[in-house]
């Protein structure tokens, strides 16, 4: 089979989704189909393609679109469209494709318009890997008549889509009450940069170790800093517990909001912040913490799943996930040994898990768990998914 991957976002920069769309695209080469990928030219320093992709033949329309400010919602929604109007006679070269993948997008339904319009006897998989505008009104950004618009766009590509993957249960629930049909919408866990568990020896690096307090509880997180992490949970956390001269709070990582935090915690003894570190230290990081924190403001574990969670995983430390009670995903993961579940907005809950980390001393064993989040075993579902039952 030809498949097209009409990508929303680019390889020519960094971003979470690489490796797994790297592995998607492998997939389907190793069942014997063939991948063309239209994508984005924002100008970045990275190849258009990895060359993993180059190596197997694939390729691409790289289509030139400008960037815009991650605080300027409007900005991005227009350059969002613009990418779209510029691809819809390119989409037409394609028409005799079998399938089209399309990853998350805020104009995903004008992408599935698109495609329906200039490939309908194609089979349309849409990739769900946040919940647009959902996301955007837990927190405020969007409401009214405005929510009420995107949120219609949204459910026309939850309608149309052939097939939907999202990933994590949590998730699915929610597209199911925007009217995506149940029977349609699969689960398929993001995955790590390998099928294999880290360990610490394997992982250790001097540089991080530098930024890590000697002789301290390192509590850390590291990723993201804006509006859906709610990372105000660890700096509030940190106020409680300044009497707990032996635990020491770090923050990894960059952000709209990292200065008003900074500011915000600039009298605090026990918490550092340190720069974004480089993809290939993020097991490190996780691996040299003694407890790895991942929050989520409100409601935002409805719309999303971080990106680092099988990584954190995969180094088998400790992790207090902040996403609240109601989580499916919380819960389930919360019945393993060294993994726990407080809510998004609680410093005092957040305090007492990582006390009762520190206190318990607790072995962390992922192997069975990590059996979720395998790269060959998911990116093949994701093949099989894709394709469908077409030969």
């Amino acid at each position: 089979m030809k498949v097209l991957m009409w990508m929303g976002g680019n390889f020519d920069r960094r971003t979470p989704s690489e490796h797994l769309l790297v592995a998607i695209v492998q997939a389907l080469y190793a069942d014997g189909h063939t991948v063309h990928i239209i994508q984005k030219d924002t100008g970045g320093s990275l190849p258009k393609l990895p060359s993993e992709l180059v190596e197997l033949g694939v390729t691409t329309d790289c289509i030139p679109c400008q960037l815009a400010s991650k605080g300027n919602f409007i900005a991005r929604y227009l350059v969002e469209l613009r990418y779209v109007w510029k691809c819809r006679r390119l989409i037409k070269k394609y028409r005799d494709y079998d399938a089209v993948f399309n990853q998350s997008s805020n104009v995903a339904g004008f992408m599935t318009f698109v495609v329906k319009h200039n490939m309908p006897k194609a089979r349309l998989t849409y990739n769900v890997q946040d919940i647009f505008p959902e996301n955007a009104a837990y927190i405020g950004s969007v409401k009214g008549i405005v929510y009420k618009i995107l949120s219609a766009e949204q459910r026309y590509a939850y309608r149309h889509a052939d097939q939907i993957i999202t990933i994590s249960e949590d998730m699915k629930e929610l597209l199911i009450e925007k009217g995506a049909d149940s029977q349609k919408t699969k689960v398929v866990y993001n995955w790590s940069y390998t099928d294999s568990l880290y360990r610490y020896e394997d992982v250790y690096s001097e540089k991080i170790a530098k930024f890590l307090s000697a002789g301290k509880f390192n509590v850390v997180y590291a990723g993201n800093i804006g509006t859906m992490q709610n990372v105000d949970v660890v700096v509030e956390t940190a106020k409680l517990m300044q009497d707990e001269e032996d635990i020491h709070f770090h923050i990894f990582g960059d952000g709209m909001y990292k200065e008003r935090l900074q500011h915000e915690a600039e009298r605090l003894s026990n918490i550092s912040f340190w720069p974004m570190q480089p993809s290939e230290l993020a097991p490190s990081i996780y691996a040299m913490a003694d407890v790895n924190v991942i929050p989520l403001a409100p409601n935002i574990y409805r719309t999303a799943l971080p990106s680092k969670t099988a990584t954190c995983i995969a180094c088998q430390k400790p992790i207090i996930f902040c996403f609240g009670n109601q989580s499916k995903f919380g819960r389930w993961i919360a019945q393993m040994p060294g993994y726990y579940l407080t809510e998004s907005d609680q410093p005092q809950n957040l305090g007492k898990a990582i006390k009762t980390v520190k206190e318990s001393n607790v072995t962390v064993c992922s192997d069975k768990l990590f059996l979720h989040f395998l790269n060959s075993k998911n990116s093949k579902e994701y093949a099989r998914l894709v394709v469908g039952d077409k030969k």
